[in-house]
């Protein structure tokens, strides 16, 4: 499925403004230690570039594992009661099989319990509608089959810069991904982060003018509380390059450590990880499309 092939990363950002979008720093090791179990699936559609479960795996495992006092560990499609009760925080990032009713109570009991969920892109979908709605019960927000949609973005998104994963950043954001609209959503417990208008849905040959966009402006990161347990989600993480993004790090980055209610301070050296270069520039501009193994299945 070739999807926005147009897209392409943004330029590289100086360190000393991603510096201070991040701000001051005053820890750098969580107050206390931190399991955190990361769930992958295999990608079957889309071309390498997109959608790559494993290789973002492999990234961000291998970053969060830097940080001090962290565990890492990867579960696959789902993870067990036994790694439910282990975790503090559940990274979730792949298309999601379908869920038992036992599956569904598990997910539901770690968050209601204290638990810390963060959810990229396709994780909110699952289908049917009503599948789905059982998701968006755990999620806030989750595809409802016939009336979702997708598609690229064609503006900057419109962010709460009053709230911690956003501090330091304008009101706009230009993000160069896709994202879902549409969606079920809870009506209790969610709160909206940042917008943006949609355009044609499905594949998109290139930019189209702002005219063409919609005037609604649709839901593209949000937060959900249940019970004692936090949800940090966002449908944007359709392109590899997103997460060698830095603004991109920090929101994710930020996102964890608000759904673990712990300060986001020690996870911050990692947006500058691997993507800094002697010129002290950050990000990349590597479109990484149809890069060599891409695997479909075990």
């Amino acid at each position: 499925m070739a999807q926005h092939l147009w897209q392409k990363p943004k330029p590289l950002k100086a360190k000393s403004e991603v510096s201070r979008i991040i701000g001051p720093l005053s820890m750098t090791q969580p107050a206390k230690p931190i399991h955190i179990v990361w769930v992958w699936g295999f990608d079957k559609w889309h071309r390498p570039g997109a959608h790559d479960y494993e290789r973002v795996r492999d990234l961000m495992t291998g970053l969060l594992a830097k940080v001090p006092k962290v565990t890492v560990e990867a579960a696959y499609e789902f993870p067990s009661k036994a790694l439910f009760e282990k975790a503090d925080l559940v990274c979730m990032y792949l298309h999601l099989p379908q869920l038992s009713a036992a599956q569904f109570a598990d997910f539901q009991a770690f968050i209601e319990g204290g638990g810390a969920v963060v959810s990229l892109h396709e994780t909110c979908i699952i289908r049917p509608s009503g599948e789905g709605l059982k998701l968006a019960h755990c999620l806030g927000r989750a595809w409802n089959e016939g009336r979702s949609k997708w598609g690229a973005i064609f503006a900057d998104l419109t962010v709460d810069n009053s709230h911690e994963v956003f501090r330091g950043f304008p009101e706009k954001l230009p993000v160069v991904d896709e994202f879902y609209w549409g969606l079920h959503q809870k009506q209790e417990g969610v709160d909206i982060l940042a917008t943006v208008p949609v355009g044609p849905a499905r594949n998109s040959k290139g930019p189209i003018p702002q005219e063409r966009l919609s005037e609604k402006q649709w839901p593209v990161v949000w937060t959900h509380e249940m019970g004692k347990g936090r949800v940090f989600a966002t449908s944007t993480g359709h392109n590899t390059f997103t997460y060698y993004d830095p603004e991109f790090r920090i929101i994710l980055f930020r996102g964890m450590a608000w759904a673990l209610k712990q300060k986001a301070d020690p996870f911050m050296p990692l947006v500058f990880k691997g993507i800094t270069n002697a010129g002290h520039m950050v990000g990349t501009t590597d479109t990484m499309r149809d890069w060599k193994g891409k695997r479909r299945g075990k």
